[in-house]
């Protein structure tokens, strides 16, 4: 995953908050597994960060689920590659989906995670998170409920939580 060619949603690219955003990225990184070739940035949980999911989930732009959260993936790149057929042209892709993930998944999830981060590369960020299931299904629903992956999925949200991230350095 190079971060340095990523494209952030415009807002942030517009509020000078690319490189700053970039920093927090790669502060810290870990290998998914112990073959993987991946490594992906690993966030702290702030208030900040757990806001900005938290929001994200209230707007109804959080997925949860493993299988849910893939085949929605899978779909939507369906329709990505068949427009770019028709268009005869790649567009410039900007990063409009952030799969975040707990730090206590079993190593299939993790290569699961691989495999559909390097597909999806132009236009989906993955992160893992500093902390288990359970207390990331707590800090995001409020409940005693296991959660390993989500995906948040608008540019809005998306943006809110790259924010929160420069927000959480301050």
């Amino acid at each position: 995953m190079n971060l340095s060619d990523m494209r952030f949603p415009r807002q942030l690219e517009a509020a000078g908050l690319s490189e700053k955003i970039r920093e927090a990225l790669v502060a810290e990184k870990t290998r998914l597994w112990p073959e993987g070739k991946l490594e992906v940035p690993v966030l702290n949980i702030s208030e900040s960060l757990t806001g900005a999911i938290k929001k994200a989930r209230m707007q109804r732009r959080v997925r949860f689920g493993f299988d849910e959260i893939f085949d929605k993936l899978a779909s939507e790149k369906k329709g990505i590659d068949h427009l770019h057929e028709q268009m005869k042209s790649q567009q410039n892709e900007r990063i409009s989906r952030l799969l975040l993930f707990s730090n206590d998944g079993a190593e299939r999830l993790y290569r699961h995670i691989e495999q559909t981060l390097n597909e999806h590369h132009l236009r989906i960020l993955g992160c893992q998170l500093d902390t288990d299931g359970k207390t990331l299904g707590q800090l995001i629903t409020g409940r005693s409920v296991g959660i390993k992956v989500i995906l948040v999925e608008h540019k809005e949200a998306v943006s809110d939580v790259l924010r929160a991230l420069v927000d959480a350095g301050k």
